[in-house]
């Protein structure tokens, strides 16, 4: 048996001073107090659908499941993108107001953590890690207050006498609930898109028990996505640790898990997503009862091999490669029409692939300018 709560967690007032909120469900245990925790949450770009559903279905087979670990589920997590459309779209990825990417404000400061690091008792933490019982006491004692730090930091930003922008806001409210978290997974989709996931480099061969058939291995770097904000704070002290002859273990686990193409549903690929996420928590022991998965070819691509091909040409564009495709470098990948030459030989211009590779997504229109981000192919 499991414990399910629900809250409504207020994140704004509209214009009219109605209170703007999102669901977050937690799941933990019924008796047993849990140590660890999962962080799950969706629809941070708000056209970004599918996670929604994957998360119904986590919630509906963990229940299944015995857990060793307490859940926090945030099903839509940016109720400001919802509410931003242009005819029949979603224009969620951006806040319309000032153009910010709403998934580019989480919060990381090198220097905090090192200000944290300077606050601990070296001596005593050099003792305690060179006996292996106190040496695992002593590192979740680091952890613990790291988290209170970083927590702190958060209320800080937020309080601050200039304020922050809804973008800032909106991504220090969600950052300060995955905080407490063991994993962290950010649930998104592409325009048009084939699944892949972005996996910090240290997790890359972890990260294929998710049974996606594409990863993406990213430095453990910060570019203000969740993800990186999860697990670069322990990065970062395990490399301050290292400068002291001293080997700080303890990493979050944290991934950007992209789920198909935007402005779209499908309960029966929520289910099968869901299932590849309850193999990996199977795995790493956040749960008992899931019956794990047969392996799956899965291939991990570095960044640097991650390349996007810009369009040389404007027109109408017909889309021959399709996302999760595999080509071969030379091959024709689309067509694009310019209306202005049908009389003549310049009517059809071909995109072929500079590289062999697999397509992981398209621009989701049919009409390009030259520059525009066309395809983006994990290199082979």
């Amino acid at each position: 048996m499991i414990k399910i709560e629900k809250q409504l967690l207020t994140l704004n007032q509209d214009i009219a001073g109605q209170e703007i909120g999102i669901p977050v469900y937690r799941l933990s245990p019924e008796t047993a107090e849990a140590q660890r925790t999962v962080y799950i949450q969706s629809a941070v770009h708000a056209a970004e659908m599918q996670g929604s559903a994957v998360i119904l279905k986590l919630i509906q087979k963990l229940q299944e499941c015995h857990l060793n670990a307490n859940f926090v589920l945030v099903p839509n997590c940016n109720p400001f993108g919802r509410t931003q459309r242009a005819g029949e779209y979603l224009q969620g990825r951006f806040d319309a107001t000032n153009g910010n990417n709403w998934n580019r404000f989480y919060h990381y400061d090198e220097q905090q953590i090192e200000a944290f690091f300077s606050t601990l008792d070296l001596p005593k933490i050099t003792e305690a890690f060179a006996q292996q019982g106190s040496k695992n006491a002593m590192e979740d004692d680091i952890v613990f207050k790291l988290r209170l730090f970083l927590k702190q930091q958060l209320e800080n930003k937020l309080e601050s006498q200039w304020g922050v922008n809804t973008a800032q806001y909106l991504n220090s409210t969600l950052q300060n609930m995955a905080i407490e978290a063991d994993l962290v997974l950010d649930l998104h989709t592409g325009p048009s898109s084939t699944r892949h996931i972005y996996s910090p480099n240290f997790l890359a061969e972890q990260a294929t028990q998710f049974q996606i058939e594409t990863v993406i291995s990213i430095p453990e770097k910060f570019a203000g996505a969740l993800d990186e904000a999860s697990f670069t704070p322990l990065v970062k002290l395990a490399e301050l640790f290292a400068k002291q002859g001293l080997t700080f273990e303890y990493r979050v686990q944290a991934y950007t898990v992209e789920l198909g193409s935007q402005e779209n549903i499908c309960l029966e690929q929520a289910k099968m997503d869901a299932d590849g996420i309850l193999n990996y928590l199977q795995t790493h022991q956040f749960i008992d009862g899931f019956k794990p998965l047969p392996a799956k070819d899965v291939t991990i691509t570095d960044l640097s091999q991650y390349r996007t091909l810009f369009s040389k040409y404007a027109g109408m564009v017909e889309y021959l490669a399709k996302p999760g495709q595999i080509v071969q470098k030379g091959q024709v990948l689309a067509r694009v029409l310019n209306s202005l030459e049908f009389d003549t030989q310049e009517a059809i211009k071909e995109i072929v692939s500079p590289v062999s590779g697999i397509v992981i997504l398209h621009y989701p229109s049919a009409a390009v300018q030259i520059g525009t981000q066309l395809f983006k192919i994990a290199a082979q």
